[in-house]
């Protein structure tokens, strides 16, 4: 499954770093997000809960961030507990005014349960968990950005 997306964000291109970079503010934004910490210089252990119709489950696994040039660009490395890094994601980011745009391309392996949905059902999921991601640190920027 591959989704891609554009976000304009507000905030300087180190301001949108520090905040994806920032555990409290990454458990607020991320959707199901029961527990996010650092276990690395480069990498975060992290417990989410998703529902999908009326199933519910729980993820729990490492994000690693590789290639990482600050304020610029990174590749994210998701791999389940127990489980080979099943997702992969680059992120850019570009100074536009007083926004920077998030860019991102996602390229996921499904199995087990999202492979029995169907990569239909889990890219409409996706979409949507990556829009309320995107609202909810776009405002919490923009309240950064006034106090």
């Amino acid at each position: 499954m591959d989704l891609a997306g554009k976000h304009p964000l507000h905030g300087t291109p180190e301001q949108v770093w520090n905040a994806l970079h920032d555990t409290d503010m990454l458990a607020r934004c991320v959707p199901g997000c029961k527990q996010i910490e650092w276990i690395g210089t480069d990498t975060l252990e992290a417990e989410i809960e998703l529902s999908i119709g009326n199933a519910h489950r729980s993820y729990r696994g490492r994000v690693r961030i590789a290639d990482a040039e600050p304020h610029r660009n990174y590749r994210l490395l998701f791999g389940e507990s127990g489980q080979p890094n099943s997702v992969v994601a680059v992120i850019e980011l570009e100074q536009a005014e007083n926004l920077t745009h998030l860019s991102y391309a996602v390229e996921a392996q499904l199995d087990g349960y999202l492979a029995r949905v169907g990569a239909p059902i889990a890219r409409g999921v996706a979409k949507r968990i990556a829009k309320r991601f995107f609202r909810q640190l776009n405002a919490a920027l923009k309240t950064a950005a006034v106090s």
